[in-house]
């Protein structure tokens, strides 16, 4: 069984998004594992395995418009 239950992954698009500051601020603030964030300063795509994914898209919804969200339960692949 998986530590974290959820992978979500999704893009934000918006106007001078700090990627650094997305790099530092989710997982000091939401508990999880294997951050992934990549684009540039009007989009970024996250992946990140945590128990509290709506955590992860309200802090997202601050930064830009949110859009190709997926949420899968890592528990029930094989």
């Amino acid at each position: 069984m998986d530590t974290y239950r959820y992978k979500i992954t999704l893009t934000v698009n918006g106007t001078e998004i700090d990627l650094d500051a997305l790099r530092y601020f989710i997982p000091l603030t939401i508990r999880g594992d294997k951050l992934d964030v990549t684009g540039d300063n009007t989009h970024a795509t996250i992946s990140f395995e945590t128990n509290e994914p709506w955590r992860v898209m309200e802090y997202c919804a601050t930064v830009g418009e949110m859009h190709d969200i997926t949420v899968r339960n890592l528990n029930l692949e094989v």
